[in-house]
């Protein structure tokens, strides 16, 4: 039993060795670090009600850009790179034109541009859907090519066998999301959102935090609830597809709030100022009537002491001297 209480924990030991080996991640055959950055999105990131779905979102006719940060290792021989995208509307990937020579220790960028169709013939639905995207990066002989129907992989052979070696990106893996093409409208949408939602949010928070309106504030108000109002439409709107009629109530709603915070920047927004004097009169008459009241209560106290010292049993108390 002795022998037992001592081989259990052993084999614990060694399961937990073999275990750990086998989850570290083996590093590539030609670098140690790429990382991948896009240009050209309109959104990223970005829930989209239309499409039920969080994405990364470009205009269509827009160039959206890949740019892979390479960085060789140190193993000393010559990488050719070049990349390529492929699109779920595609049949082939679309490459660099020619490769990039990278040699031990070298770090740097390989870009690929990409222009999205525009919204006409048989990309004119490329909108009402989402997308997805794989990036190949390649390391090859100089001179090689490969194809969609080249298999990807890195075997992390050391040299003179690295090559070929490559390396891929999704739109379905972190920190990526499914590709939204908007149309014109759609982009306006998102950014006069964007814009309007900052100013009702920001006047919400201002407006609201009082129980009752501050003074000279009831034109900004109007302007306000107008600015929400719109606002739901839009979003009713977009939500549904009707993505032009969605374009003009986002940017009503940005007019309105526009509106109440210019009216903010007065003493009470135009009309308000006679609504403003008149309660700053009403308040000082107040303010008057109190001090009033205040002299009144003095002057009768006043009155009344001389009149009880008048009083025949009134006698006076004298504070003996030390």
């Amino acid at each position: 039993m002795q022998n037992r209480k001592f081989l259990i924990p052993i084999l614990a030991v060694l399961l937990v060795g073999m275990a750990v080996p086998m989850s570290v991640q083996r590093a590539h055959g030609d670098d140690t670090n790429e990382t991948l950055n896009i240009t050209g999105l309109v959104a990223r990131g970005s829930y989209d009600s239309y499409l039920g779905n969080t994405v990364d979102a470009i205009q269509a006719g827009n160039t959206m850009t890949f740019n892979v940060i390479f960085t060789a290792n140190t193993y000393v021989y010559q990488r050719n790179l070049t990349m390529g995208v492929k699109f779920d509307w595609m049949t082939n990937y679309q490459n660099t034109t020619s490769d990039t020579a990278v040699y031990a220790g070298q770090t740097l960028t390989v870009s690929l541009p990409y222009t999205i169709p525009a919204l006409a013939g048989q990309y004119s639905a490329l909108n009402l859907q989402t997308h997805t995207w794989t990036l190949e990066l390649w390391d090859m002989a100089q001179g090689a090519t490969w194809s969609a129907n080249t298999y990807c992989y890195d075997y992390n052979y050391a040299p003179p066998s690295v090559q070929p070696a490559c390396r891929s990106f999704t739109s379905n893996s972190y920190p990526y999301h499914s590709l939204a093409v908007y149309s014109s409208a759609q982009s306006n949408s998102y950014n006069t959102k964007l814009q309007a939602s900052a100013i009702i949010t920001s006047l919400n928070n201002a407006l609201g935090s009082t129980v009752s309106p501050a003074p000279g504030t009831s034109s900004a108000l109007a302007s306000l609830a107008q600015a929400n109002t719109q606002m739901s439409l839009a979003n009713n709107a977009y939500s549904l597809g009707d993505f032009s009629t969605a374009q003009t109530d986002y940017q009503n709603a940005l007019n309105d709030a526009n509106a109440a915070q210019s009216s903010l920047a007065t003493i009470g927004g135009g009309t308000d100022t006679a609504t403003f004097t008149s309660i700053w009169l009403d308040s000082v008459a107040i303010l008057l009537g109190g001090i009033g009241a205040i002299l009144v209560g003095f002057a009768g106290f006043k009155y009344l002491r001389g009149k009880t010292r008048a009083l025949p049993s009134y006698t006076t108390t004298s504070t003996p001297k030390a």
